[in-house]
C-alpha cells in the first residue's frame, strides 16, 4: 500500500530508492560476488547445496533491512542500515572457508543477531508495527536452528541451516499476520509472565503497516540488477586472464553478454518476472520468495558464464555446462510460477506458456545431453532460449 500524502489530498509523492539505500546495496555487490564463486571452480551437488544455503541466509538478511526501509521510509535508522551492512559484510567474508568451523559459526552467529537485531526495529518508540505483507518480521523461529548450529555435531550443521530456511519460507507462505493475532500473542506471553518483571508495564501500540509496492518493486529490480553485473564482472575478469584473444573467445563472450543483456530486459526493464508487477499486484509474500529463487538463480549463471568464457577455446566442463542450463531452466521456472496469466484469459496463456515451457526445456535437454559441448555453442543455445522467452510481451513494469 502506499499512503496518503500528509495534507490527506491524494496519494504520496512516488518513491526511489534514497542514498542510504543505494549505498546499503554495496554490500548485496560483495555478498553476491563471494557466492558466486562457490561455485566457480569445479561445481558439483555439494557445492550447489552450500551455495542455495548461504544465498538464501544472505538474501534474507539484505530482504529484511529491505522490507524495514520500505515501510518506515523517511524514518529509517542510517545507523540501522550501517550495522546491518557490517553485519552482512562479516558474512560475505565468511564465505570463503565457510567449511571450516570457525568461519561456519560466524556466519551463522553473525545470521541470528541480523535477524534478531532487524526484529527489535519495527519497534518504533512506544508502537509496534505489524506487517501482515513480512510476517518475518514478528516470528524469529527461522532463526533459531542457526543458532542451534553452532554448538551442534558438524554433520548436523548445514541440515540445520536448510531447517532453519524452510520454516521462514513456510512463514511467509502461510502465516497469517494482523494487528488482533499479535495482540493476542503480547497478552497470552503477558499472562504467562504476570507477577515477573515488567508485567506491570503497559503493552506497546499496535499499527499495522504495509508496504510501498512500487518502492518495494524498485528496491527488487536493483537487487537484480547487481546480480546480473556480478554476471558482467566475471566474463569480463575471465576474458582479461585469457593468454590468446581470438575469434572463439570474441563469440563466446559477445554471447554471453548478450545473454545477460537479454536476461535485464526480461527481469528489469519489462518485467517478465514480474517483481513489481506481483507487489503491485497484492501478494508481495509470493514475489520475495520467487524473488530470492530467481536471483539465486541467475548468480549461479553468472558464475557459470564466467567458468565458459575461460574455456572457450575448448570443451565445456561438463559440470559448469550443467550449472549454466540448470540455473537458466531454473530461472525460467520461477517465472512460470510467478507470473502465469489467469486459466480466464486463456489467449495470454497459451502465449505465455509457449514462450517459458520451451526456456525451461531446452537448457535441462541441454544440461542431459550425454556428450561434450564447446562453450561456444553451450552459451548461444541459452542465449536462443531467452530470446525465444522475450517473445512474450505483457508490457512495461511498474
Amino acid at each position: 500500500m502506499v499512503d496518503d500524502a500528509p495534507d490527506g489530498t491524494g496519494p504520496a509523492a512516488e518513491r526511489h530508492a534514497g542514498w542510504n539505500e543505494l549505498f546499503f546495496d554495496l554490500i548485496a555487490v560483495a555478498g553476491v560476488g563471494q557466492l558466486a564463486h562457490l561455485l566457480h571452480s569445479g561445481p558439483d551437488w555439494g557445492a550447489a547445496g552450500l551455495y542455495g544455503l548461504l544465498f538464501g541466509a544472505f538474501w534474507l538478511s539484505w530482504a529484511c533491512f529491505t522490507v524495514y526501509g520500505d515501510v518506515v521510509a523517511e524514518r529509517t535508522s542510517s545507523a540501522a542500515l550501517f550495522v546491518a551492512m557490517a553485519g552482512m559484510a562479516v558474512m560475505a567474508a565468511a564465505v570463503e572457508g565457510v567449511h571450516e568451523q570457525a568461519r561456519a559459526n560466524a556466519f551463522a552467529l553473525t545470521y541470528v543477531l541480523l535477524r534478531w537485531y532487524a526484529g527489535r526495529l519495527w519497534r518504533q518508540g512506544r508502537s509496534l508495527l505489524v506487517v501482515p505483507d513480512w510476517p518475518v518480521a514478528q516470528y524469529g523461529a527461522g532463526a533459531l536452528p542457526w543458532l542451534v548450529s553452532t554448538v551442534a555435531p558438524e554433520s548436523w550443521r548445514y541440515w540445520l541451516w536448510g531447517a532453519g530456511l524452510l520454516v521462514d519460507a513456510l512463514l511467509l507462505l502461510a502465516a497469517r499476520e494482523d494487528r488482533e493475532r499479535v495482540a493476542s500473542r503480547w497478552a497470552a506471553r503477558r499472562e504467562r509472565h504476570r507477577g515477573g518483571p515488567g508485567a506491570d508495564r503497559p503493552l506497546p501500540e499496535l499499527r499495522e503497516a504495509g508496504v510501498d509496492a512500487a518502492h518495494l518493486g524498485e528496491r527488487l529490480g536493483l537487487f537484480m540488477v547487481i546480480v546480473l553485473g556480478e554476471g558482467v564482472v566475471q566474463v569480463i575478469r575471465a576474458a582479461s586472464d585469457q593468454e590468446h584473444w581470438d575469434v572463439r573467445l570474441a563469440w563466446t563472450g559477445l554471447a554471453a553478454m548478450t545473454l545477460l543483456a537479454s536476461l535485464s530486459v526480461l527481469s528489469v526493464r519489462r518485467g517478465a518476472a514480474a517483481f513489481p508487477q506481483l507487489v503491485a499486484g497484492g501478494r508481495p509474500r509470493r514475489v520475495m520468495l520467487c524473488h530470492a529463487a530467481g536471483s539465486a538463480a541467475l548468480a549461479a549463471l553468472a558464475a557459470g558464464l564466467g567458468r565458459a568464457v575461460e574455456h572457450a577455446h575448448g570443451t565445456l566442463p561438463d559440470d559448469t555446462r550443467r550449472l549454466l542450463c540448470a540455473s537458466l531452466a531454473c530461472y525460467f521456472a520461477v517465472v512460470l510460477v510467478a507470473v502465469p496469466p489467469t486459466l480466464a484469459d486463456r489467449g495470454r496463456l497459451r502465449g505465455f506458456l509457449a514462450h517459458t515451457v520451451p526456456a525451461v526445456l531446452l537448457p535441462l535437454l541441454l544440461a542431459v545431453l550425454p556428450v561434450s559441448m564447446a562453450a561456444g555453442a553451450v552459451v548461444p543455445l541459452l542465449l536462443v532460449a531467452t530470446l525465444w522467452a522475450r517473445g512474450y510481451r505483457t508490457g512495461r513494469a511498474g
